[in-house]
């Protein structure tokens, strides 16, 4: 039997003079969110005339577009077709990303808590945290972050009661069903429970994210020590068993 989520038709909303939203139902799914991404790849793989900038967020994708070049009711035509296309057909054409993490100890501040509350150990939470890939919902907050899901709703928190001025980049955070890993450093109020040497976002590389929206990252642990030995060297060698 068909979902209902795939059967609604998204509504669209122009955004000033230069931008057109989609806006899909107003939930966060990975099947809603597979919508988004598909929408996007049509619109890419077709070339569609004037549009300049695609933006994927949780439920809707915001399509910035060049009035010179196509009109808001020629795009909004367009649009229209490209998601009534095979609509209940979801194209999956992500990546999955494996990152290595050190989880815990002073890189994970907020994992004994978050077992605590949880009525686990710290090492059943790790487990679950690595045990499954994490769909990329969108980016977002700061350059490159991924918010990704679901995790084991074991571990849904919400964010902690007084956040961090300062958390640094490369850590792994998780807030109710919701993980991401910090692209830079900067204040966060959600819960630091490893910490990754790999560099996710790179401003001066094209592109500058290794990460897009509907790809997946998959946690892998690694020993604090190693964290701290990473190199250059040891992250082609990472890529090459694990991210080719």
């Amino acid at each position: 039997m068909e979902s209902m989520t795939q059967n609604m038709a998204p509504s669209y909303f122009p955004m000033g003079e230069q931008a057109i939203v989609v806006q899909f139902e107003n939930d966060i799914s990975i099947e809603i969110s597979e919508r988004v991404q598909t929408l996007a790849h049509r619109i890419t793989s077709d070339a569609v005339l004037g549009v300049k900038q695609l933006i994927p967020a949780f439920n809707n994708l915001t399509v910035c577009y060049d009035p010179l070049l196509i009109d808001y009711d020629e795009l909004l035509e367009k649009l229209k077709s490209l998601e009534v296309k095979d609509s209940n057909e979801v194209e999956h054409t992500g990546k999955t990303i494996f990152i290595p993490v050190a989880f815990g100890g002073k890189y994970g501040p907020d994992l004994e808590v978050v077992a605590e509350k949880a009525n686990l150990s710290a090492e059943e939470v790790i487990s679950m945290l690595h045990s499954k890939p994490y769909y990329v919902y969108m980016i977002g907050f700061i350059a490159g972050y991924p918010y990704c899901g679901d995790i084991d709703r074991r571990l849904n928190f919400p964010r902690r009661s007084s956040p961090r001025a300062v958390v640094q980049k490369g850590s792994i955070q998780i807030v109710n069903h919701l993980t991401g890993v910090f692209t830079m450093t900067a204040p966060s109020g959600w819960h630091v429970v490893g910490w990754t040497p790999m560099e996710i976002f790179n401003p001066h590389r094209e592109p500058p994210s290794i990460i897009q929206a509907g790809d997946a990252i998959q946690y892998m642990p690694i020993e604090a020590e190693e964290a701290e030995q990473w190199d250059e060297t040891k992250q082609r060698e990472w890529n090459r068993l694990w991210n080719t």
